[in-house]
């Protein structure tokens, strides 16, 4: 075979390469709702950071898929692709938005958040619905809860319009952390969680350190502060490796004062241990009691700018209502 025929050959085949590559490409945008393409190469240094952020996120609200700038050529000419180190938003198989060289996480999430309508509440009820909790187990559950919505725990507790409550408590660490101390440093985002056990706590802990820099951004320090022992809230940190102060409350001493505190009946207390949830073992006391899931963003002055309470354990603050919070402080 002479040279230009093989070199005809060759180009040709490897056009054919590129349209199954391309056609599988377009398959795969048409049938997701979200799709997220990451145009890379392997030579990029953006590129890898951008993948070593991708691979760290919560990709729940899209799927992620990988093109190769030195191979799919034929998808990069179609949808006029000249640049590595790419970024592109489709929705329902229509492209939404692009976006170049973004090699920070606070703008990688902004992204997908803005683009992909992020929601945390959203990712918890999928969660909830793909659980196995027999009938007569969830039906305590939410008498519980609405035993405990009727108690109007929610309406004495501290909320938006309140002064901030000041205290000390120790990280994972060790070390003393005192709120006033930090306020001093600029606002604060403080929630308190139920535990490393719960998992709908573990995904919100997981959302906020996806968007920590974004909270960072807006001016906010945040704080996340729980019943657990020191050792529980250390292997917590360690599970999602959560960059941000966890604090531990012995005995709910804190969330007490800011009127967040109630205690399990005997029936709760069952299905817990029937799960395998032993509340002693993990706050390291006989207790049996827990905080309502609540957020605040204190501002430096001390007062409350935003609040969520709910008794409902499954509903959680979302990432973007603290960012916006936040930016009403500056």
């Amino acid at each position: 075979m002479n040279k230009k025929l093989l070199t005809l050959f060759l180009s040709f085949f490897s056009l054919l390469t590129y349209s199954d590559d391309t056609k599988k490409i377009n398959e795969f945008i048409k049938s997701n709702d979200n799709v997220l393409v990451h145009v890379h190469a392997t030579w990029c240094p953006s590129c890898k950071a951008q993948k070593k952020i991708l691979d760290q996120m919560n990709k729940d609200h899209f799927k992620l898929l990988e093109v190769d700038f030195d191979k799919d050529k034929k998808f990069l000419k179609d949808n006029k692709i000249f640049q590595q180190s790419m970024l592109i938003a489709f929705n329902q198989g229509k492209e939404k938005a692009r976006v170049f060289g973004i090699t920070k996480k606070e703008k990688i999430v902004a992204f997908t958040d803005k683009n992909f309508e992020y929601s945390l509440q959203e990712e918890i009820d999928n969660r909830r619905k793909a659980s196995n909790i027999p009938d007569a187990a969830r039906m305590t559950m939410e008498q519980a809860t609405e035993k405990l919505r009727k108690s109007g725990i929610i309406d004495k507790a501290t909320k938006k319009g309140d002064q901030y409550i000041d205290f000390t408590l120790p990280n994972v660490h060790g070390k003393e952390v005192t709120l006033s101390e930090k306020l001093k440093d600029g606002p604060i985002v403080l929630t308190f969680y139920r535990g490393g056990w719960c998992p709908y706590c573990n995904l919100q802990l997981k959302a906020y350190q996806d968007h920590l820099e974004q909270f960072k951004a807006a001016g906010g320090q945040l704080i996340a502060v729980s019943p657990e022992s020191m050792e529980s809230a250390n292997t917590t940190v360690k599970k999602h490796e959560l960059q941000y102060e966890i604090l531990t409350d012995n005995k709910n001493k804190e969330a007490r004062k800011y009127g967040l505190v109630f205690q399990l009946e005997e029936d709760l207390k069952e299905v817990y241990l029937k799960f395998g949830l032993d509340l002693e073992k993990n706050q390291g006391n006989d207790s049996w009691e827990l905080p309502v899931p609540a957020t605040y963003v204190i501002s430096k002055e001390g007062k409350i700018v935003y609040s969520f309470l709910n008794v409902d354990y499954v509903q959680r603050a979302e990432p973007n209502d603290i960012i916006k919070a936040l930016e009403s402080l500056k």
